[in-house]
């Protein structure tokens, strides 16, 4: 429960100014080094079954309007979201523990927030949270409906490796069941409702409130809730804070007084409050000129959608369920971004019906698309935008934002993309939200920066220790302190940085060099998925550099029927251009299907060939091979040679093949036959030539630059009776 209100608070080691990722992770520290700590949050303490539900009583739900659970900021150019509570943004956040990519951190990154620095203590706050993938829904003992989609959607853009269940920071176990989790905190496990971002009106959320704020009460720290911090300043005992708290129903202002101070009120709050007491009450006037610069909304993009196709309840299950990884070019830049499934609460939903206008309109246009409530997901973007806002005071005293698109442009338009290319596998269309499609104004539920780092109150606003120049004793431990953008979901990033600064603030503060979190005895390995993905998918945009084409063709023995001669239909496949031409093979993959009359059946078969090879005597070669229906193995090749120096014998040579197979376990078997492709054969070809790059205009550009790399070669080949004796480099 909150702390009594009084008169006047005791003189303590610490205060923490929020409870959210970095403050409860450094309340929790302090309290267990043996240090007198008092957390300051102006939300409520929000029990189960207290989180708002109702959607007639929006108002009830905003900060701004009743003390709510949503802090909904205006940033003039953005729109931030955050919680409020005790627990802050872990109430509402999506659960999800991810890890960034180690080769897409830019620059800004210190080597102390890098991947290899950092890896054990995300270990270590895994371990705090208890996170896993998702699990089975108890009420069905299937994966939810939703993650399932999502996971045969990305099978059908061949990209499925790029998909990985993450970590969520749920506890999956019999939702009716209360039992205790490490931290000695009663929960249930998720009972798959969907209302994860409303706040867990079960308990089984693995929110601040069940573990780091749990350990921090445990180990004596005080918490008062309700408290507004309004006014920070130096005193002669060290650092006093300001609040505005409720008492008997009246508003009245306490001072506390601390040895050390620690802002982790969020990137957007933190920054104003320092913004305040720099230039508004004037307490803090040499706060570095950096302040407010590096903000970053993490490339946060929302679109939603409406599947027509198919059966399911989409709503159910955690809120994000899979992660899908993308590294694609964007005018000749690759952009790296991620997209996970989202679930759109019912009372959401409904809330939203009841605020927008023209509802009679709207009532009849769903009935005649047949739209479907349970039946809308969100697809949640998140990717490196250029980190170069600024948070600055308006005439109110309030943070507003300097933001300009295009310096992500390339981020927005390749996220705003992944609608109409998931559009086309669903055959149900995905809109970006109203916000950003009307007036180009982006929401970010992940706003980050705005405390740079330096070596000096000239380059940064707080040193490497996270200790604000000038000003010894006060620290900033939350996303605000977070370089750039995370690239992934920052929670787990937030946590296992205030996990590693605090450990060496607390060795400093005690002089205890060896001091380190009780919970290491424990820590085990938290597995990080997401990197397999992140892997997969930079593997991926080297070898489809250039985007790549799909082609299909079809050969046949001319003195044979198609419906029971001799024959083959294959897929020629390229990732990447780039490679393909800078390769001096210039090898395609290949599988189809074969059939000969001395072979009885049709058999699948693959392999690769080599189109216009340079010091090659020949056109293409083909090296195919194939399991008969006895188990024989046998192993193929093709080629098509230059017959003559004309045009029509080009033609005849592009469109004629020997193909021999032999028998690998008994060499002496081998069939011979010549393949040949009709003019109707030709035309399909043609026909179905399709380029793979992820924009319809990218997807041209590699049909027309494979057409223009075959046609020179074959125009350009040189040969007389039958053998190729030159080739033109090019």
């Amino acid at each position: 429960m909150a702390a009594s209100r009084q008169a006047n608070p005791p003189h303590v080691d610490a205060i923490v100014v929020g409870s959210g990722f970095g403050g409860a992770v450094t309340a929790a520290r302090l309290a267990q080094a043996g240090l007198s700590v008092t957390i300051v949050e102006r939300g409520r303490r929000w029990l189960p079954g207290q989180f708002p539900r109702d959607p007639a009583k929006l108002d009830t739900w905003l900060w701004n309007t009743d003390d709510g659970l949503y802090d909904v900021r205006w940033l003039d150019s953005m729109l931030a979201i955050q919680g409020a509570g005790w627990g802050g943004g872990s109430l509402v956040y999506a659960n999800v523990f991810a890890r960034p990519a180690a080769q897409s951190l830019n620059g800004r990154w210190p080597e102390a927030l890098r991947r290899d620095a950092l890896d054990p203590y995300y270990d270590l706050a895994g371990t705090m949270l208890e996170v896993r993938p998702v699990r089975e829904d108890p009420s069905t003992g299937r994966i939810p409906e939703r993650t399932r989609v999502f996971e045969d959607l990305v099978e059908r853009m061949d990209i499925g490796s790029a998909t990985v269940r993450p970590n969520l920071a749920v506890r999956f176990g019999p939702p009716e069941t209360w039992s205790q989790n490490t931290h000695g905190v009663e929960q249930r496990g998720c009972a798959f409702v969907g209302e994860c971002i409303l706040g867990c009106n079960r308990s089984a959320k693995n929110s601040l409130d069940h573990n780091y704020l749990a350990v921090a009460e445990a180990n004596s720290a005080t918490a008062v809730t309700e408290a507004n911090v309004t006014r920070i300043e130096q005193d002669e005992k060290g650092w006093a804070v300001w609040t505005e708290e409720q008492e008997h129903g009246r508003k009245r202002g306490v001072r506390r007084t601390a040895t050390q101070l620690f802002l982790a009120a969020g990137a957007v709050a933190t920054t104003e409050l320092l913004l305040r007491a720099r230039d508004v009450h004037r307490t803090l006037p040499d706060l570095s000129e950096t302040l407010g610069q590096g903000f970053s909304g993490n490339g946060d993009f929302l679109a939603t959608g409406n599947l027509r196709r198919g059966s399911g309840d989409l709503t159910t299950g955690p809120t994000i369920t899979t992660t899908t990884v993308l590294d694609v070019w964007e005018r000749s830049k690759p952009v790296w971004f991620q997209v996970q499934d989202g679930a759109i609460p019912q009372p959401v939903s409904t809330a939203v019906d009841e605020e927008l206008p023209l509802k009679g309109a709207r009532w009849l246009w769903r009935r005649l698309r047949s739209h479907d409530r349970t039946r809308t997901l969100a697809f949640l973007s998140m990717g490196h935008d250029a980190g170069q806002g600024r948070l600055q005071l308006d005439k109110k005293g309030e943070a507003t934002l300097a933001w300009a698109n295009r310096w992500q442009s390339g981020l927005y338009r390749a996220e705003g993309r992944v609608g109409p290319a998931i559009a086309r596998h669903l055959g149900s269309a995905v809109r970006s939200l109203p916000l950003w499609s009307l007036f180009r104004r982006a929401v970010t539920v992940h706003p980050l920066g705005g405390v740079p780092t330096g070596v000096d109150r000239s380059s940064g606003v707080i040193g490497k220790d996270n200790q604000v120049h000038g000003y010894p004793g006060l620290y900033v431990m939350d996303g605000s302190a977070i370089p750039a953008s995370t690239g992934a979901n920052p929670s787990a990033t937030i946590l296992a940085a205030a996990e590693r600064t605090i450990e060496r603030i607390i060795r400093n503060t005690t002089g205890d060099e060896s001091w380190q979190a009780p919970e290491w005895e424990r820590v085990r390995c938290i597995p990080a998925p997401e990197d397999d993905a992140y892997d997969w998918m930079a593997a991926r945009r080297r070898g489809t550099a250039g985007d790549g084409i799909v082609v299909d063709e079809a050969m046949w023995d001319r003195r044979t029927r198609r419906s029971s001669g001799v024959g083959v239909r294959l897929r020629l496949s390229i990732p990447g251009l780039d490679a393909f031409r800078a390769d001096p093979e210039h090898p395609a993959a290949v599988t189809g299907r074969v059939r000969h009359s001395a072979i009885p059946g049709t058999h699948d078969v693959a392999g690769h060939v080599r189109l216009f090879p340079q010091s090659a005597d020949h056109l293409m070669r083909y090296d195919l091979t194939f399991v008969d229906g006895a188990g024989r193995r046998w192993n193929g090749v093709g080629t098509k040679r230059l017959r003559g120096r004309g045009l029509i014998d080009r033609y005849r040579s592009l469109t004629r093949m020997e193909l021999d197979f032999g028998l690998v376990d008994d060499p002496t078997t081998t069939i011979a036959t010549e393949l040949v492709m009709r003019p109707s054969d030709v035309i399909a070809m043609s026909r179905s030539i399709r380029g793979t790059g992820f924009t319809r205009t990218r997807r041209l550009q590699a049909i027309a630059t494979f057409l223009g790399f075959f046609a020179y070669r074959a125009l350009s080949a040189k040969g007389a009776d039958g053998r190729l004796m030159t080739r033109v480099a090019g």
